[in-house]
């Protein structure tokens, strides 16, 4: 019987050797070769990459292989990656797909593969709900006659690379002469993953004094989740404590998330990066346009947005659905809490080396330091308390909280009145004074997500405590937290 291949938000993701497999991988790039046929594009290249994971350069020469077995050329990336440089490859190349193996954030023992449809834009549901369904009907694959390396020889495979191309494009969104003026001091964490060499270039073409730390390769990622959380961060912190540097940067597996650090040491988490990226756009640099957020992202976004006249929209989460609004509405920024965001005029996607790099001229056309800017925005915007919970689930939990919270639409006995339920991803509740509560399952690991935004901790406290004692609902209990 067939593994069944299921995207979610980010890309198709499953364990390693479980069901992450080389048949499993193949069957996925079978369906790809048939989806291009389906749209008359198997005439184009199809771009393939990967990143630092276990075995990811292996899987992606497996997908090169299946894919030349179709008679599909293939611009294989030789060196890892960063899933936004091979997005900006489809996009600039005028492509009809790529594909990247990853899985971004996920712990070590994942892997996956994110696949990129014209424009350079993350694959709207649509294709990958074609994907599953042309992929369950392939049965085990194995590596056809044709290796990786002979199609090399035959020229069937190309070895690809963009990289100065992107380089280019990144630093052609910055005011480079203002950045060298300064001579930053940075630390940056690409936390074992790809983002290295590209940011540790773009860093020096704007003149700042770089340290690394986390650089080599490990697949076991520091024995912790390559996401920029505070923590996965904390040897960075202790080192920014130290008082040497302006900035702290962290990047993700990828390279589409990033962290902060301000120069004091202090940690500046995804909702803080967002609004001080924004407010940066449109107060200093002077430019137009709305934003477009997840639902589980800051509210005070919306504030922001609003004292400049410009709109602001919630979708869910998932980041194709930020760029398609940002598409339809041609938006200024996305974001999600999580640490991704898109500028436009740039990568269809998240970029976190781009985000990096505004952010360091951020202080130099301020003439601020992180923390000064962030309690400018505070001062004005006011602040609410973010938190998010993470609990594991049996699968019985799923399908019990599905039909108790979506389809019966049962509200809890929550601290204050609901002032609308949204149901768009998960269910999410909204209260006075942009406090909210959301409670949604993961796309990419079996993991219950709560997150809430509210006045205070202690109302955050408040939330939790009526969710959790709820006894209809019989939450997974917190000390289920991973």
């Amino acid at each position: 019987m067939n593994a069944v291949i299921k995207f979610g938000t980010g890309g198709w993701r499953a364990i390693i050797a479980e069901e992450f497999t080389f048949s499993n991988v193949r069957r996925v790039a079978q369906a790809a070769a048939l989806y291009l046929e389906e749209i008359g594009q198997a005439h184009k290249p199809v771009v393939v990459g990967h990143d630092l994971r276990f075995l990811s350069g292996r899987f992606s020469r497996a997908i090169a292989e299946i894919l030349v077995h179709n008679g599909i050329e293939v611009w294989f990336i030789e060196q890892v990656v960063p899933t936004p440089m091979l997005m900006y490859a489809v996009d600039q190349e005028g492509l009809a797909l790529g594909m990247m193996v990853t899985a971004s954030h996920n712990p070590s023992e994942y892997n996956g593969i994110k696949i990129i449809v014209e424009g350079g834009k993350d694959a709207p549901v649509e294709v990958t709900n074609r994907l599953e369904e042309i992929s369950a009907t392939i049965p085990p694959l194995q590596a056809p006659p044709l290796s990786y390396f002979d199609a090399l020889e035959q020229g069937k495979i190309i070895e690809y690379s963009n990289k100065n191309a992107y380089i280019d494009s990144l630093l052609n969104q910055i005011d480079v002469q203002a950045v060298q003026e300064f001579n930053f001091r940075v630390l940056f964490n690409p936390m074992f993953g790809v983002a290295k060499d590209i940011m540790a270039m773009c860093l020096a073409s704007l003149r700042c004094s770089v340290d690394l730390i986390n650089a080599d390769r490990d697949t076991m990622f520091g024995q912790r989740t390559p996401s920029p959380s505070r923590e996965s961060l904390q040897d960075m912190e202790y080192l920014m404590k130290q008082g040497k540097y302006h900035i702290g940067i962290a990047t993700d597996g990828d390279s589409d998330r990033i962290g902060l650090y301000d120069e004091k040491g202090n940690y500046i988490d995804a909702n803080a990066i967002l609004k001080l990226l924004y407010y940066y756009l449109v107060a200093y640099r002077q430019e137009k346009g709305g934003l477009v957020r997840n639902i589980t992202t800051s509210h005070v976004l919306d504030r922001i947005a609003h004292s400049f006249g410009e709109p602001a929209y919630e979708v869910p989460v998932g980041f194709k659905h930020i760029s398609q609004k940002m598409d339809e509405e041609n938006l200024l920024l996305g974001g999600e809490s999580s640490g991704g965001l898109k500028i436009r005029g740039h990568v269809n996607g998240k970029d976190g080396i781009l985000a990096a790099l505004l952010a360091v001229e951020m202080l130099a056309k301020t003439g601020k330091s992180l923390s000064q800017l962030l309690a400018e925005i505070n001062e004005k915007y006011g602040t609410l308390y973010f938190e998010e919970v993470n609990l594991s689930y049996h699968p019985q939990d799923r399908s019990r909280l599905d039909q108790i919270l979506i389809k019966d639409k049962y509200i809890p006995q929550l601290p204050w009145k609901v002032e609308k339920t949204s149901y768009i991803d998960g269910v999410k509740f909204y209260f006075a004074g942009d406090s909210w509560f959301s409670i949604r399952f993961s796309g990419t690991e079996p993991i219950l997500r709560l997150a809430c935004e509210t006045s205070t901790p202690e109302d955050a406290a408040q939330l939790k405590q009526a969710i959790f004692s709820d006894t209809y609902l019989n939450l997974p209990s917190p000390e289920g937290e991973i």
